[in-house]
């Protein structure tokens, strides 16, 4: 068949992947990880297309033309609960073109019957990407499917679940994702040191609970680290020397992480990012990761506040957070703080806590994310029941354009003063603007980081 993989066009700069959704915080936008991880499963069978309407910036008739014009069967896309309204007018179009519809994204991650009972646009829903559904459903051997939402021959939606999300375990393969059918351009990565840039990810899932994020209820398998070198050799054959991994903890399969980092360090040609965790970031994984090219790690800290982190189930206390940052700048890693801020328990006095860990950590960049009630997550059944969110509200968007989640003590509109507040004070110290200055290595990587501060501080004002 000719299969499209696409994301959809849209107001605003909308990332969508890996069942999360969101606006962009200043102008990044990665390659989205569910298409280039199905884009090696398709073309495995199919002749496939890929139209990343993001990174084209295409308008709805622009990116209909094009669709037009390779005029797929079959058009797998990405949806998001923060462009649903904009996502399916614009697929129902495609529908009544004549085309078959399926799609994957967080909206689609909880109440899937629900949804294609009410989108009779939507032919199927996939609920992984890291594995063969899509093929089994498009060959029709529906018996061979682990995990989607189907019409049934009547065509009345029907569940296919024959593994369950929290038993994924152990290890995955996928064909070599085909990153050369993505655009050479209108990607843009905060922390990339060159323009060109591939995102990769070398295991699905996380094994950790964190109670607000929907990896964790994924599951957690590894692939092959001689498949994942076969994907960075095809990529370095390409030109591409700049990578980030999506791994949600790169290294928490320690044996496997430091033989892909010892691979990498032996061809000594390639730069990355990569997330990781505190507990996780000692010496020797640091040592490794950097030997292998590694130039910034990406820690959770989440908060300051030793019993926020207790109670969504974080795993550690602040402590081993900050011996962590200190290891890595020790391991010459420049570094990125993650925060979730505006949980129910969530005050002025405890963002002002969070404000002074930043600041005492010496992170080089700070990223907040509002915290959301994600679909299929604990803290989803949490604020349902606290009443701070309603089952019909689909759209939601950590990024923090605007705040989606009241707290127990601060309404939206407060909360996001002082998100934006918590912004400002950070990036505009003078001594964070002239350690950004020095710290740059090209004038390519300069001009990047300006735009992208200018981009971060016109949205926080």
């Amino acid at each position: 068949m000719k299969v499209l993989l696409l994301n959809p066009p849209g107001r605003r700069i909308y990332i969508r992947d890996y069942f999360c959704s969101k606006t962009t915080k200043s102008n990044y936008l990665f390659h989205p990880v569910d298409l280039v991880t199905l884009s090696g499963t398709l073309a495995s069978a199919h002749e496939i297309a890929v139209l990343d309407c993001m990174a084209e910036r295409l308008d709805e008739s622009a990116a209909a033309a094009r669709i037009a014009a390779f005029a797929p069967e079959v058009i797998v896309s990405l949806v998001g609960s923060v462009s649903w309204e904009e996502d399916r007018r614009f697929l129902a179009a495609q529908a009544a073109a004549g085309r078959r519809v399926l799609a994957i994204g967080d909206v689609l991650h909880e109440d899937s019957l629900q949804r294609l009972e009410q989108e009779p646009w939507l032919e199927a829903a996939l609920h992984v990407f890291a594995n063969a559904d899509i093929l089994h459903y498009l060959s029709g051997a529906r018996d061979r499917i682990e995990d989607m939402t189907v019409r049934d021959p009547s065509g009345r939606p029907e569940r296919i679940l024959a593994v369950g999300r929290k038993q994924r375990k152990g290890g995955f393969r996928v064909p070599r994702p085909r990153h050369e059918l993505f655009p050479r351009q209108g990607y843009h990565f905060s922390f990339a040191r060159s323009q060109r840039f591939a995102t990769v990810l070398t295991d699905y899932g996380c094994p950790y609970p964190c109670t607000f994020c929907v990896i964790g209820t994924l599951g957690f398998q590894t692939r092959p680290v001689a498949d994942v070198l076969e994907e960075l050799d095809a990529l370095r054959a390409d030109g591409v020397r700049e990578l980030f991994f999506m791994d949600q903890t790169f290294g928490v399969v320690r044996p496997r992480a430091l033989e892909l980092c010892a691979a990498m360090a032996q061809r000594g040609d390639l730069s990355f990012t990569a997330f990781t965790r505190p507990d996780v970031a000692d010496d020797e994984m640091l040592a490794a990761m950097r030997a292998a090219g590694c130039h910034t790690v990406i820690l959770g800290v989440e908060s300051a506040d030793d019993a926020l982190l207790a109670a969504y189930k974080k795993g550690y206390k602040s402590s081993v957070i900050a011996q962590a940052f200190e290891r890595a700048k020790r391991h010459g890693l420049r570094t990125v703080g993650t925060f979730i801020i505006g949980l129910p328990q969530e005050t002025e006095a405890s963002l002002e806590r969070t404000l002074d860990l930043a600041v005492a950590l010496e992170m080089d960049f700070m990223s907040l994310n509002m915290a959301v009630p994600r679909f299929g997550t604990p803290f989803r059944a949490q604020a349902l029941a606290l009443g701070l969110a309603q089952r019909e509200d689909l759209v939601m968007d950590q990024g923090g354009e605007s705040a989606f989640l009241p707290t127990q003590t601060l309404d939206r509109g407060r909360m996001l003063a002082l998100k934006k507040r918590m912004v400002r004070r950070f990036y505009l110290r003078p001594s964070f603007l002239w350690k950004r200055l020095t710290g740059t290595r090209s004038w390519w990587e300069l001009s990047a980081q300006v735009k992208e501060g200018l981009a971060l501080l016109r949205r926080n004002v």
